[in-house]
């Protein structure tokens, strides 16, 4: 076998590979897909069957690559999704955005730039030189042709070329870090962090947001029956949050008479609906453009805040897969301890959490 057919080989599973290990990362993460599209200003229904789409075609195109009678055209499939992958970087970059690209779902994702859009090119510039020169000699007729050292030989250039871009990564990162002003390496002070959360003894602020039912819900009317509320903050993305799921599902059955538990979610109201699909929720409240969350100075999910009969912030934020039980069993406690045991006394503020000033 000649050079050409071992280049065409080391192309191919090159390509099929990098798309393998991207489609495999990406339905693993079909959120994450989906929220990619729709940040590259794809329309919202468009984007969810792209970024389901995508991973699919990714896992197709790569295997494809592997099989002599479809990789040619499997590698024209994969120079028409680098060419979209092209398109939409350059797009945003023409407009000074950013996207993150999940290019590798949760193994690997970086805001769309230089970098990114030099790595797709180089990609499509594999691919143009498939479609023209290939298809490769079948990869195990390769193998039988070459003899123990040269397939040893090829290893280890292999495991080269990996250490050497790997060395390569850290030397950029390190020349990068090294770039940055000095006062950037001072070790953070406490002043530095902003504070999460709205101060304990604060008034809760007034919201309305639409549930997966399309029915209407603010503030008030979860106050209507003159028992404290707890808000659970949640995202589709959140991967602590979906084992919360059933508890909250039980919270809000069983301790309906103590407080209503209600869930603001982020994200968008079909992501939501999978998500929670198969849990008996109640009160899930869709906020789309993340007001509630801005409203309540909320950056991390899960999180619970608790809110006194009367309106004010009597436990906040709580944070982490554990901290929401907390947030209920000291929200029982504090009912107890008042005397309470129908949730209609209020539950006093908790000194818990930054105090109004």
């Amino acid at each position: 076998m000649t050079a050409m057919d071992t280049l065409l080989v080391a192309a191919q599973v090159l390509l099929a590979a990098v798309f393998a290990v991207a489609g495999v990362a990406k339905l693993l993460d079909l959120n994450g897909s989906r929220r990619a599209v729709l940040d590259f200003g794809v329309p919202a229904p468009t984007a969810r069957i792209i970024g389901t789409a995508l991973p699919v075609a990714e896992i197709a195109t790569a295997l494809g690559l592997l099989f002599v009678p479809t990789a040619r055209w499997a590698a024209l499939a994969a120079l028409l999704l680098l060419g979209g992958f092209i398109a939409g970087i350059s797009n945003a970059m023409r407009k000074g955005e950013a996207p993150d690209c999940n290019c590798f779902g949760q193994l690997h994702s970086a805001p769309a730039g230089k970098g990114t859009l030099v790595r797709n090119v180089v990609l499509a510039a594999v691919a143009v030189f498939i479609v023209a020169e290939g298809p490769a000699p079948a990869i195990d007729d390769w193998i039988a042709a070459r003899s123990a050292a040269e397939l040893v030989a090829i290893a280890l250039g292999i495991a080269l070329l990996a250490l050497a871009a790997f060395a390569w990564r850290l030397r950029a990162d390190n020349a990068e870090l090294r770039a940055r002003p000095a006062h950037d390496h001072d070790a953070p002070k406490p002043e530095d962090f902003e504070r999460e959360g709205l101060p304990i003894g604060d008034e809760a602020p007034e919201f309305e947001l639409v549930d997966v039912r399309g029915e209407r819900h603010s503030l008030s009317s979860l106050l209507g029956l003159g028992r404290p509320v707890v808000l659970f903050f949640t995202s589709p993305e959140c991967g602590p949050c979906g084992g919360l799921l059933p508890d909250l599902a039980r919270w809000q059955e069983t301790l309906s008479e103590r407080a209503t538990v209600a869930v603001v979610a982020r994200g968008t109201m079909e992501d939501n609906a999978e998500f929670f699909a198969g849990h008996n929720m109640i009160n899930l409240l869709v906020d789309g453009d993340h007001a509630v969350f801005d409203a309540y100075n909320i950056r991390a999910t899960p999180t619970a805040v608790a809110i006194t009969s009367d309106r004010r912030i009597a436990l906040a934020p709580a944070g982490g897969l554990h901290m929401p039980e907390v947030v209920m069993r000291i929200m029982i406690r504090s009912q107890d301890d008042n005397g309470s045991t129908d949730g209609q006394r209020p539950l006093k503020v908790l000194q818990f959490g930054p105090q109004a000033s």
